[in-house]
């Protein structure tokens, strides 16, 4: 289960869409610069991987506003850091395995 925002139902898991479609990509593009025009292009087609962005975005953002939380909590500050890193790498293997499909067709 997503760890969710104290005193809200806000969960980390799939959101909707915002009403920008390339506001969701901004910070993997950020995170991932070498393959920015990769994952905007790839993300145009591929509702997965806007959905793995979309979470980044949203556990980067979440993870900003604890930090800047007083007095700090910590417990959710460690679980949205490593929610993030999780992301991250999911991220990049998802990459790594779309570049490995669309070699092989």
């Amino acid at each position: 289960m997503w760890p969710t925002t104290p005193g809200t139902d806000e969960g980390v898991g799939r959101m909707s869409a915002s009403k920008n479609p390339s506001m969701p990509l901004t910070a993997a593009m950020a995170r991932f610069a070498d393959v920015a025009d990769i994952i905007r292009s790839r993300a145009e087609a591929d509702e997965v991987l806007r959905d793995l962005c979309e979470d980044y975005r949203t556990a980067r953002q979440t993870l900003t506003r604890l930090k800047k939380e007083k007095p700090r909590p910590t417990k959710k500050i460690a679980e949205y850091a490593s929610l993030v890193e999780e992301l991250e790498d999911e991220i990049m293997r998802y990459m790594l395995g779309a570049e490995r499909q669309s070699n092989n067709e």
